[in-house]
C-alpha cells in the first residue's frame, strides 16, 4: 500500500505509448498508465501553439521579403529605364529584358535564402547543444527545450523561400519588358 507508482523506461522514447497501452491492457483497472507525452501534454500543446505562431510570423517575414524584392527591382527598372530603352532599340527582345530582371530577383532570393539557412541552422545548433532555453524540471521532467531541425523541413523552407523570391520578380520583370524603346530613351 506504500507504492503509488512505478516508472518504466523504454529503449526508444517513441515506443512509450505502445508500451503504456500494453501495460494498461495487461494490468487493467484500478491501475493507470501514462506515457511521457501524456505527462507533458501541456508543454506539447504550448509548443504546438508556438509552432503555429512561428509559422504565421515566418509567412509574414516572407511576404515582407517578397515586397522588398518587388520594390527593389521596381526601383532598378525605374533607374535603368534609359538603358532598357537603348537595349530594346538595338533589338533586344522583351523576353530577354524580363529574363534579366527575373535572374536578378532569383539571385537576390538565392543569396537571402542561403544566408538565412546558414544563420538559422547555426542558431538551431547553438541553442540545442548549449541548452540555452531552460525549463523547470520539476514541472516538465526535462531541464531544457530540445531543438529539432529536420532536414526535410529545412529543404521545404528553402524551396518555399526561393519560390516566393521567384514569384516576387515576375511583376518587375514584366514592367521592364513593357517599356517602349522611344519613351524609355527619353526618360530622365
Amino acid at each position: 500500500d506504500d507504492v503509488t507508482g512505478i516508472e518504466v523506461r523504454t529503449a526508444d522514447r517513441f515506443d512509450a505509448p505502445s508500451v503504456a497501452q500494453k501495460l494498461q491492457d495487461t494490468l487493467g483497472m484500478p491501475y493507470l498508465t501514462r506515457d511521457w507525452h501524456q505527462q507533458n501534454s501541456s508543454l506539447f500543446n504550448a509548443l504546438q501553439l508556438e509552432k503555429l505562431g512561428m509559422g504565421v510570423i515566418l509567412l509574414l517575414i516572407a511576404l515582407v521579403a517578397a515586397f522588398n524584392i518587388i520594390s527593389t527591382l521596381g526601383m532598378v527598372v525605374t533607374d535603368k529605364t534609359k538603358e532598357i530603352g537603348i537595349l530594346r532599340a538595338m533589338g533586344m527582345p522583351a523576353k530577354s529584358i524580363s529574363r534579366v530582371f527575373f535572374a536578378q530577383g532569383v539571385a537576390i532570393g538565392v543569396v537571402g535564402t542561403g544566408a538565412g539557412l546558414i544563420i538559422g541552422i547555426a542558431a538551431s545548433i547553438i541553442i540545442g547543444r548549449g541548452k540555452l532555453i531552460p525549463l523547470d524540471p520539476s514541472i516538465y521532467f526535462i531541464d531544457h527545450l530540445p531543438i529539432s531541425t529536420p532536414p526535410m523541413g529545412v529543404v521545404l523552407i528553402a524551396l518555399v523561400s526561393l519560390a516566393v523570391a521567384a514569384l516576387a520578380t515576375i511583376y518587375p520583370a514584366i514592367l521592364a519588358a513593357r517599356l517602349y524603346p522611344g519613351e524609355a530613351i527619353r526618360h530622365e
